[in-house]
């Protein structure tokens, strides 16, 4: 029930993770609103809960030993979410929403691999995982709100 709640969308070839915003609300995402540059993950503007959605590309934030809870999906073709270092592996399945649950123990940057062959450009799909104490993390959750 106190797990940091976050969406993490496998793409050829990157991993867009998105935080529910300062309402701990996600925001409703509509598919035909996806746009790779400016709305990776097709947030709603009409929603009042997408407008504090936070989303970063490949880079992914977490407090150390708190409970984590991730939802898996992907936008277009088998992924696997793998984190070496945590000896964490699951697979994203279009069409899917995947509950996962870890907690990190130890704060450091780790490598956010792709583990499933996703097309020709897999080897560049790789991400990375930042674990900090509290306050950082928030302090790194509230600078990416204001951009």
């Amino acid at each position: 029930a106190d797990a940091l709640q976050m969406e993490v969308t496998g793409q050829q070839f990157v991993w867009n993770i998105r935080y529910p915003g300062p309402d701990g609300v996600f925001g409703r995402t509509e598919p035909r609103l996806i746009n790779d540059q400016e709305n990776p993950v097709g947030l709603d503007p009409k929603d009042p809960a997408s407008k504090d959605d936070i989303v970063s590309i490949n880079r992914m934030a977490i407090p150390v030993n708190r409970n984590i809870q991730v939802f898996l999906r992907s936008k277009d073709v088998t992924h696997s979410f793998f984190v070496p270092a945590l000896r964490f592996k699951q697979d994203t399945v279009p069409g899917l929403r995947i509950p996962i649950h870890f907690k990190a123990l130890k704060t450091g940057e780790y490598e956010i691999a792709c583990a499933e062959l996703c097309g020709l450009g897999h080897y560049k799909m790789k991400g990375y995982l930042m674990v900090m104490p509290e306050e950082e993390f928030n302090a790194w959750l509230k600078d990416r709100a204001s951009n």
